[in-house]
């Protein structure tokens, strides 16, 4: 019966019995700390995946160069800014004026 137990424990008595536990805790450590760099890996291909899928289309590239060309295009003078208020005055008396007949 003696021969059975110390069979069953061979090698178990030239080993420290913390060094099991020291090293099934780094086992389970190190397991973790690799599912989290996993976890995180896929959450960061998520995100450039979606990131990826809202690019702008080409529509709205064409309708940002059209907005920018006016800009440009929309360089007034002092002149022309008083003549382009008086005009829009002047458009909006005549509304004024057609809505009080």
């Amino acid at each position: 019966m003696v021969d059975r137990c110390l069979r069953s424990y061979k090698g178990a008595a030239s080993k420290p019995p913390l060094f099991f536990g020291i090293n099934k805790s780094m086992k389970t450590f190190l397991k973790s700390i690799a599912g989290i760099i996993l976890i995180g890996g896929f959450i960061t291909l998520l995100a450039y995946g979606l990131n990826y899928l809202q690019k702008p289309n080409a529509l709205e590239n064409i309708e940002k160069r059209i907005d920018e060309a006016q800009e440009k295009q929309s360089v007034l003078t002092e002149n022309e800014k008083k003549l382009k208020t008086e005009s829009q005055t002047k458009e909006w008396e005549e509304v004024d004026k057609q809505t009080d007949k």
